[in-house]
């Protein structure tokens, strides 16, 4: 429908024309990462810092050596050497055959770290102090190695006494000490700084030049300036010097820089103290002391970079000790607050930090929701909360800012709309609409009717001049600013207050008068000019999807192309209506929220997500990703504000600043280091990643138990590890080549015995891999049970078992047999007597019967009875001994218990039956049960019949695996040699000695009697 607006009063708000700022060039930001205790040092004082041949960093610091591979530390104590682990490095260098040369407070340690070989290495100063401060640990092109020390004079490395000697040996002795050395790299003479000044020393003639013997009047000497205490100096790889002089009446050092091609030395300059000097790749010398400075070839200052110390990312420390830099071009500062790394060459990235004029402290969020240039050249951004920013060109200046003095809605700005006539809409918070003049920078400010109070979320101006909006809850508006008519677009449940649309976040009109308006939950619409929908693009459309249905913004690409930040990037065909290319997390974008995408050429696109920056390749699916090593630290990237500028560069909003940079000059990318093998583990078995693990020569051999392990592997790019992906492939295993994404190592279980060969590599974001494939080669070796000369071992182990078994079955048959042949021995000797004497006392009977003799009948029949008894319970004990039922030790004491109580309470004897319980777990034979009860029942049978006891203590325990029984009474005793001939005691010192036993009888007249027997069980 059409809504006719009545113009608000033009007014002119000087109040809000804003704040010129003094145009003073904006340093470059730059972003540093930092290492600090918490990730692993162990000490924030680092002094020391260099990278080795494979690539690995090792740090020296307050607490010692350590080896950093990009993920952890390691820590080096070397506890062969008593109070070195308790001692600080100060300085750290390489020599030829992976030797480390590590300077401590009072001592040198060499460290070969592919043998893991270290060796002490004294220093033979002559001092009572146990100490030394060292200030250069070097090795020249003669292969001398300089230990130079500010408490101690300078020492060379004697091979001879393997020790460092002091100077004087080789050269003389000298009334001065020196501090630093350069060697020169045309005549390979040296340069002294010293105690006196700057010296030559003739390395040839031995002879050493001072400005006070200056025979060959050598000019530099000659300086008065080189006439005072050098604290530092440097060659570079031209012959340039840089000398730190600091004089004994000075309060601060002074620097000077010798060319060698003028061969005229610099005008001092204060530059503060220098700890360390770095010529890097490109031939810049680098600088860390009390300041961080970067000098060019000839020994200009190019850059001195400012300590920062409430930045994030900022270079933060009291002091700095050591530079190194790596194979990658990064730049690693040791430092009394940590190690701090950064590149400087790919940091091209520049940060705009929003200040406002007059705000103490830290600054307010600037929530950047848009930007525009203005024909002039002018950046214009629009905030979300601190109204309208305008700066220059350059973005160093800001020339105004617009703000609203009282009504804080109208500073919350979402959108830039720029008009033919030359104003500029702004959309703002509940359908305020700022229209300003740049010319004469008034300001009309009102709000839109017909948009229901809604915000102003983006606008677009199509062929026909007319201002399309987009509105928070979904309103899509055509306006026509010049008659003041708008018609507005409403989704079928808006009335309902349900919201199908819910918020149009992006609108863009399209060359064929078609309007594209991005939703927040409903995909992508396609409107012709009335406002119908043509097309709807979104996940749930089968021909027309989407990554995602929160389309963030809308971005035209020449061609006829739209890009979509929806769930990814989408491209559109906006002719023929259809998807012709996606990619999402699953090509490495950082996450489904893209908010801003800005063409940088045909197939580039520069990206923004919620929290992350970077560029894809759309023909090449690959993605790049710009961390802190480009410079963009962590900042957040809410709302879509970026534009090409006319100039080329890209500049885009965030949070809290404004970032900007050039694509042409991002460098060239840069292969990724080889990836290394960091480590083989199986199990707690760790193997060393300086082994020579490069295809053909390395190999892990296992056994057949080891075959599930872990391989780790990193490319050493410290500041790239997000931009690499790793792939990996084991020969045999793996039917093609796995994309591990970033994770850096892989698991393989239960692998069968034979040969491997693990390959991987990575690529970077812009496509490039390694150099080459690293390779190590697993061999798992068979088990024994599957060589041959083990199946002949289990043939004869399977012959030797059968015979064994056989073996022991026969005798198991035999011993059986013989218990058999025994007890029916007994049986028929105890048996046959007692049926015999049966039968005679029965002939007796009869006899005396028939001469009517009645009591001797009567004494024969009783005993009669007496032997049938006994012979009963013969053959009950017989029966109950072979009983497998009886083969448990309950069963035998349970019988022992009840034979005591018939024969002793029928004779009113007393008794204690005590039993341990360790006992129930031992197993007794057959004969052993047999003969253990027999010798029980013979012991209590004559307590009942002999001892004429009142009480009887009976025990059975278990000792060192012997069963222990002991019967002690007290009766009456008896005289052990008399009654030696007895039966009795002599079957029960039998049937012990088939046991393996040993049977124990004390007793003395009227003392009672003890019996104990031994015998072992199983």
């Amino acid at each position: 429908m059409h809504v006719s607006l009545k113009a608000r009063p033009l007014f002119l708000i000087t109040a809000l024309l804003l704040l010129r700022l003094a145009a003073a060039a904006m340093p470059q930001s730059h972003i540093f990462s930092r290492l600090t205790a918490e990730d692993g040092l162990r000490s924030n004082y680092v002094h020391a810092v260099m990278q080795d041949k494979s690539g690995f960093m090792w740090v020296g610091s307050q607490g010692g050596l350590q080896r950093y591979d990009g993920r952890q530390f390691e820590y080096f104590p070397f506890p062969q050497f008593p109070g070195v682990a308790r001692q600080g490095v100060q300085h750290i260098i390489e020599t030829n055959g992976n030797t480390l040369w590590i300077a401590y407070n009072t001592c040198v340690v060499t460290y070969d770290y592919v043998r893991e070989k270290a060796a002490l290495v004294p220093v033979q100063y002559q001092s009572h102090e146990k100490s030394f401060q060292a200030t250069q640990l070097f090795t020249d092109s003669r292969g001398l190695i300089w230990l130079c020390t500010s408490t101690h004079g300078t020492f060379l490395y004697d091979r001879v006494a393997k020790a460092f000697v002091p100077f004087s040996r080789f050269f003389g002795d000298t009334a001065f000490r020196i501090f630093n050395v350069a060697e020169d790299p045309l005549t390979h003479d040296y340069w002294l700084g010293t105690s006196i000044g700057l010296c030559l020393l003739d390395y040839r003639n031995k002879h050493c030049y001072t400005p006070a013997w200056n025979p060959h009047r050598i000019p530099l000497l000659a300086e008065p300036a080189m006439q005072r205490t050098i604290t530092r100096l440097y060659g570079d790889s031209r012959g340039g010097l840089f000398i730190n002089t600091w004089g004994r009446l000075e309060e601060l050092p002074s620097f000077f820089h010798y060319n060698p091609k003028t061969r005229r030395l610099g005008a001092p300059q204060r530059m503060g103290a220098m700890a360390q000097l770095l010529e890097d790749r490109k031939g810049m010398v680098w600088s860390a002391g009390d300041k961080l400075l970067l000098f060019s070839s000839d020994g200009n200052l190019q850059q001195e970079f400012q300590r920062d110390q409430f930045a994030r990312y900022g270079l933060d420390y009291t002091d700095m000790f050591c530079l190194e830099e790596d194979n990658m071009q990064n730049i690693w500062i040791g430092t009394s607050n940590g190690l701090f790394i950064f590149n400087h060459t790919r940091q091209q990235f520049q940060t705009t930090a929003f200040k406002p004029a007059g705000v103490a402290g830290p600054s307010p969020l600037l929530e950047a929701a848009d930007i525009w240039q203005h024909p002039n050249g002018d950046v214009w951004v629009a905030s979300w909360g601190q109204g309208l920013l305008v700066y220059d060109s350059t973005l160093t200046l800001l020339k105004k800012h617009l703000l609203h003095p009282t009504d804080y809605q109208r500073n919350m700005l979402w959108c830039l709309q720029p008009l033919p006539d030359g104003r500029v809409l702004a959309g703002a918070q509940h359908a305020n609409l700022l229209t300003i003049d740049p010319r004469t920078w008034a300001v009309e400010y009102r709000v839109l009717s017909g948009l229901d109070n809604r915000t102003i979320r983006c606008m677009t101006l199509d062929a026909g001049g007319n201002v399309w909006i987009g509105t928070q809850r979904g309103l899509i508006a055509k306006w026509d600013y010049r008659r003041d008519n708008i018609r507005v677009f409403r989704d079928s449940l808006y009335r309902k207050e349900l919201f199908l649309w819910n918020h149009v976040q992006d609108i863009h009109a399209g060359s064929d008068g078609h309007i594209w308006a991005g939703t927040a939950n409903y995909g992508l619409l396609k409107l012709d000019t009335a406002g119908n929908i043509v097309q709807r693009f979104a996940t749930d459309e089968k021909r027309h999807t989407l990554p995602g249905d929160n389309v963030r913004q809308l971005q035209p690409a020449g061609n006829n192309l739209l890009l979509v930040g929806a769930g990814g990037i989408a491209v559109i065909d906006m002719q023929h209506n259809i998807v012709i290319n996606t990619l999402t997390e699953e090509q490495g974008l950082p996450g489904n929220v893209i908010t801003n995408l800005v063409p940088i050429s045909a197939q580039q696109v520069f990206f923004t997500s919620n929290f992350s920056a970077g560029k894809v390749n759309l023909q090449a699916r690959k993605v790049v990703h710009f961390g802190r090593k480009y410079g963009v630290a962590d900042e957040s990237f809410q709302l879509p504000a970026s534009m090409r500028l006319r100039d080329g560069r890209i500049v885009f909003g965030a949070t809290k600043n404004i970032l900007s940079f050039q694509p042409d000059s991002l460098r060239e990318p840069q292969r990724p280091p080889d990836v290394r093998i960091h480590y083989f583990k199986t199990g707690g078995d760790v193997k060393s990643p300086y082994q020579p693990m490069q295809a053909g020569g390395a190999r892990i051999t296992l056994d057949h138990t080891s075959n599930t392990f872990t391989i780790g592997y990193t490319s050493l790019a410290y500041l790239e590890q997000d931009n690499l992906t790793y792939y990996y492939r084991l020969e045999g295993i793996d039917a093609g080549w796995v994309n591990a994404g970033q994770r850096q190592y892989v698991n393989y279980s239960n692998l069968a015995p034979g040969d491997y060969v693990f390959h991987v590599y990575c690529e970077n974001g812009e496509g490039l891999a390694t150099r080459s494939i690293t390779s190590m080669a697993v061999s798992i070796a068979k088990p024994l049970w599957r060589k041959g000369w083990f199946y002949a071992a289990i043939v004869l182990l399977i012959a030797g078992a059968v015979f064994l078994v056989h073996s022991l079955r026969v005798n198991r048959i035999m011993a059986t047999e013989q218990v058999r042949r025994r007890i029916a021995r007994d049986l028929h000797d105890d048996m046959g007597s007692t049926l015999t004497s049966i039968n005679i006392m029965s002939s007796m009977a009869r006899r005396n019967a028939d001469r009517n003799d009645l009591s001797k009948t009567l004494e024969f029949l009783v005993k009669i009875g007496e032997s049938t008894t006994q012979m009963m319970e013969s053959m009950d004990d017989i029966v109950w001994s072979i009983n497998p039922l009886n083969d448990n030790t309950q069963r035998v004491i349970a019988r022992m218990r009840e034979f005591t109580t018939g024969v002793l309470e029928a004779r009113q004897i007393g008794f204690s039956f005590l039993v341990d319980e360790k006992i129930f777990t031992r197993k007794l034979r057959l004969e052993s049960r047999h003969d253990f009860f027999m010798i029980y029942k013979e012991a209590i049978t004559n307590i009942a019949k002999y001892a004429q006891c009142t009480f009887t203590d009976i025990r059975v325990q278990l000792r060192k695996g012997q069963l222990v029984l002991r019967v002690q009474d007290n009766g009456v005793g008896f005289n052990i040699s008399e009654a030696g001939e007895g039966d009795g005691l002599q079957n029960m010192q039998r049937r012990a000695y088939r046991m393996n036993g040993q049977l124990s009888i004390q007793s003395q007249l009227g003392k009672g009697t003890v019996v104990v027997l031994m015998f072992p069980t199983t």
